[in-house]
């Protein structure tokens, strides 16, 4: 998974995910994105919100076998037990096949093993079967970043954005890719809507840090507010970066 702005490549001390470091401070490769708990945040969301559309859908009958599954695979993602979570959902999915619960939760489980041609095919599944799939969208750009395929990621974060408007991580998302695309004032208005919608969101004030610094010339005074306010939700220090900050005149 992409990382922070910083001056070499290798990995952060873990928090709360695992987080590669990125690249150069001025023109940035990687960013800071969101961690594990958002997905696990997700995973129980999924439990409550498509199991409701699995009964909608499927005449408002789903196996109790099927919702005891779907509930050990979501005790077992927390645990990080990533095996037992794949066989719980995959059982979901013997016995309800289309169930968007099955297939959403082991797309997520599939990405964060590493499976991402996996996931991204249950994802697909999931997003044919409800295109108002929010969850969905969103892990399927987060694949498609990890891959490098922006315009696919610009594609699947937008869906997200538009049917989870006040979701802080999915506007995080779409800010870091729209600013790979080179469009820096859409990254900073995306981003800036991140924060808008959670201030404590430490990886949204970090990236929005770094797209001011992508102005030219470098907006210093508003990346500086934004680093350091990241550094005190929890970010780490970056050295590039703040030699950048140090060196360049305040200009707004």
């Amino acid at each position: 998974m992409s990382g922070k702005v910083t001056t070499g490549r290798g990995r952060e001390p873990r928090r709360s995910a695992c987080v590669e470091a990125g690249s150069q401070a001025r023109k940035p490769e990687t960013l800071f994105l969101a961690t594990l708990l958002v997905v696990v945040a997700v995973v129980f969301l999924l439990s409550m919100t498509l199991q409701a559309e699995d009964r909608k859908k499927e005449g408002a009958f789903v196996p109790e076998v099927a919702r005891e599954a779907a509930n050990q695979g979501n005790a077992a993602f927390l645990r990080k037990d990533y095996p037992g979570a794949r066989k719980a959902f995959e059982q979901v999915l013997s016995l309800v096949p289309d169930s968007l619960v099955g297939l959403v939760n082991l797309g997520l489980v599939e990405f964060y093993s590493g499976n991402t041609l996996r996931a991204e095919e249950l994802l697909k599944k999931a997003v044919s079967l409800r295109l108002e799939n929010p969850a969905a969208w969103l892990t399927l750009g987060m694949i498609y970043m990890d891959q490098e395929k922006f315009d696919d990621a610009l594609a699947a974060l937008a869906q997200a954005v538009l049917q989870d408007p006040r979701n802080p991580r999915a506007r995080n998302y779409l800010g870091v890719v729209i600013g790979r695309k080179g469009w820096i004032d859409g990254a900073q208005s995306e981003l800036r809507r991140s924060v808008e919608l959670d201030p404590t969101y430490a990886d949204a004030q970090y990236n929005l840090a770094v797209f001011y610094l992508e102005e030219k010339p470098p907006a210093i005074e508003l990346a500086r507010r934004h680093y350091y306010r990241a550094i005190e939700l929890g970010a780490e220090k970056d050295t590039a970066i703040e030699k950048v900050l140090k060196s360049e005149p305040a200009n707004r």
